[in-house]
Order: C-alpha cells, then structure tokens, then sequence
C-alpha cells in the first residue's frame, strides 16, 4: 500500500510550481481520508493529553503508567471531573485503536505507553529455544516444558528480563495481559487449581501413547466418530486459543501420576465427573478435531449419545475468536470413522454429503454415514455446517 505517485516541485521558487503543489496537497488529503478516525470531531483537551504523555515517555522513560496516574494527568489537562473517569476511557480506547498506546478497558489499572513493553513480556515467555539459554537448564524451565506448569518462581526470574519492569507493580497485570490473550491459563479442575499453564510451550505427545494410557482400544471403550474442521490456512497459536478456551470450559483430566492431560496442540477433559466421558482435542496442521470416549462395562455397548452441544461450542469458539482477533479464515466440517487417523486427510467425509455410505481408503471399506454423522447433529433440527445449511432427520 506505498504511495507511488511522484510530484517534482520546489519550494525556492513556489510560484512555478502551482499547479504540482495543488496536486501534491490533494493527494495528500486523499491518503490522509482513508486512515481509520481521520476526521474525527476529538475535544481539545485530549490533544493536551497527548502531549504530557507524550511527555512522560520523554523525560521519565516510562513505557506504563497507571490508571489512576492517568486520571490525574486528565485533570491537568481540564478533562470534566465529573466525567473525568467516562472520558478518560473514552481517550485511552481511542488512543488504543490509532496505535499510540494499549489499553484493555477489562484491565485498566494500567496503561501500556509504549507497545514494546508488551513484545518484551510476551517475549520473555514465548521465543526460540536460543533466546532461553539461561533457563533451559533450570528445573523449572523442564517442569514447563514436560507440564506447562508456569512456577512462580520461574515467572519472576522471567520477568527480569523485561527493562524498567517492576516486579511488586506490574507482575498482576502482565499476568493478566497474557491470559487474556490466552497465552497462559488456569485450568478448570475437580480439585481447583490456582497454577498457571502454558500449552504453546509444553512438548508435544503421540495421540497412539495417549490411547494406550487411557486404554482407549479395549472393548469397554467406545469411540465416537471425529468431528474435524479443516481450515485453508490455520496458524497454531490460533487452535491454542481453541484449546485455552476449553481449559476454562470442560475439566482436564489426569493420568495416574495425577498429571493435566495438556500437550502442545492437544487435550484431554472429563465430561463428567466419574470420568467414564472424555473428549479430546487434537491439532493436526490445518484441522482442528475433536472425539469423545466412552467408558463402559458392556463389550457390546452402542454410543447413542447425541453431543452436537459440543460441536455448537466449538463452532462458536472458532466464530468467536476470528471476530476478536480479526482473522479471516475460513474452514470446512468433516467427519471421520471412529477409528481414523484424525491427522489424515483420507477417510474424511463432508458433513453435507447426501449418501447413505461411503468407502473408507484407510480402512479399505464401507461406513454408514447416518452413523457417524447422528453422533454430531441433532435429529430433524436445521444445522449450520459452517459452509451451507441441511436438514438431518432419520425414520423413527
């Protein structure tokens, strides 16, 4: 988006050049017309504002301030005191949009002045393995990695690293930065848990050793089918906030060292609180699939649990998050037999596909369709496949 018109003029001689300098001006409201809030009617005052925090960044060097800070800079700066609170969001919210400075009005004790402050946090936490070489021997740094266990300990050596970063102040509120931005989180547990985890960093795990912990091939499991959603492009810090947003829904359960089922682009959580429900979340390049298991004490047990709520929540999450993050990518639902490789692209179906069956290459046979879809869907109600709409119904 470079502005590639060129203008030869000189300002020695501006009356030679006239007609370039009418030209070059209109250009430049033109260009200038297209910047998002150009234009806007904004009150003086706030100009003022601008300048002193400008100010703060020259003469004190500091990159955040906080909100109550702010409010006494908004009085010198004869903002309202009876709406000095209301109009201070007001500004900083705008501030925030043109890029000058960030602002959560969900975390507003307080203000980042200079966005580099928030690169450094993130980048304590999350960069290559070579930017980490003072804590990839540490024993917490491996309790991350293998757990995703973050200590508290290991979170204020971290911290150290970011200049002019006060470890009694700011420490809440980064925290609280990084989990709205589903960088860390706290698991939902039977127990509780008052720990953050980091799922981007924990090293990732075999889905076949995960079924054999969980004895997933006996005969007293049944398997539903995969529900996946393959996207045209889909980058993995986006299926983190899928997964992070499932932490705080559903309850992750553990295996018998009682560690959290969270891995590096997959998890496990109890439907219920017997545990006899799992459903597991898998990442798999450009799909993002989900299964649930079912425990039981018959060998012959038939799955006719309907658990399209869960598709709906997934659904919606995906909805959710392109609307916040502003990413436009687009996907496609398909299903996969109970016993298919979720991270294969042979065997997957269509959601909207109009068959009674269809072959399977990886298994080298035939599947009902209606029954691996009836697991997903719910009976006779319209449903939103994400591309078009169909109608579902089976005989009763």
């Amino acid at each position: 988006m470079h502005i590639r018109k060129s203008y030869f003029l000189s300002n020695t001689v501006p009356e030679k050049y006239k007609t370039e300098f009418e030209n070059l001006r209109k250009t430049i409201f033109e260009v200038a017309g297209n910047i998002p809030k150009w234009g806007d009617y904004l009150p003086t005052r706030w100009i003022v504002l601008e300048k002193e925090i400008d100010r703060q960044i020259a003469e004190k060097k500091e990159l955040v301030i906080p909100y109550e800070e702010a409010k006494q800079l908004a009085n010198m700066s004869s903002f309202p005191i009876s709406e000095i609170e209301s109009e201070l969001d007001s500004f900083l919210k705008y501030e925030h949009e043109i890029g000058n400075l960030i602002f959560f009005d969900d975390i507003k004790n307080y203000i980042i002045l200079e966005p580099k402050w928030l690169v450094d946090i993130f980048k304590c936490f999350v960069s290559p393995l070579q930017f980490q070489e003072h804590f990839v021997e540490m024993t917490e740094w491996k309790k991350l990695e293998s757990t995703g266990i973050l200590p508290d300990s290991l979170i204020k050596k971290l911290f150290k690293k970011v200049p002019g970063f006060d470890s009694v102040k700011h420490t809440q509120f980064a925290l609280q930065v990084m989990e709205k931005f589903d960088i860390i989180v706290k698991p939902t547990t039977l127990k509780g848990n008052e720990e953050y985890y980091m799922p981007c960093m924990i090293n990732a795990s075999g889905f076949e050793i995960l079924t054999k912990t969980f004895n997933v091939q006996s005969k007293n499991c049944s398997r539903t089918s995969w529900f996946c959603l393959e996207f045209n492009f889909l980058p993995p810090s986006f299926f983190n906030h899928v997964l992070v947003t499932f932490c705080q829904k559903y309850v992750l359960c553990t295996d018998e060292d009682q560690r959290l089922q969270l891995y590096r682009g997959m998890g496990i959580f109890n439907l219920e609180k017997n545990g006899c429900q799992k459903l597991v979340a898998c990442l798999s390049e450009n799909s993002i699939a989900v299964q649930v298991w079912k425990y039981h004490n018959e060998e012959q047990y038939i799955c006719n649990t309907n658990y399209s709520t869960i598709r709906e929540y997934l659904i919606n999450t995906v909805h959710l998050l392109q609307r916040r993050y502003k990413i436009n990518i687009h996907y496609k639902c398909f299903l996969k037999c109970p016993d298919g490789k979720y991270y294969k692209t042979a065997g997957k179906v269509s959601c909207d596909e109009a068959c009674d069956n269809y072959f399977c290459p990886e298994h080298g046979t035939t599947h009902s369709l209606e029954e691996i879809r009836k697991i997903w869907f719910q009976e006779g109600k319209e449903e939103n496949t994400g591309q078009s709409k169909f109608i579902f119904y089976t005989d009763i």
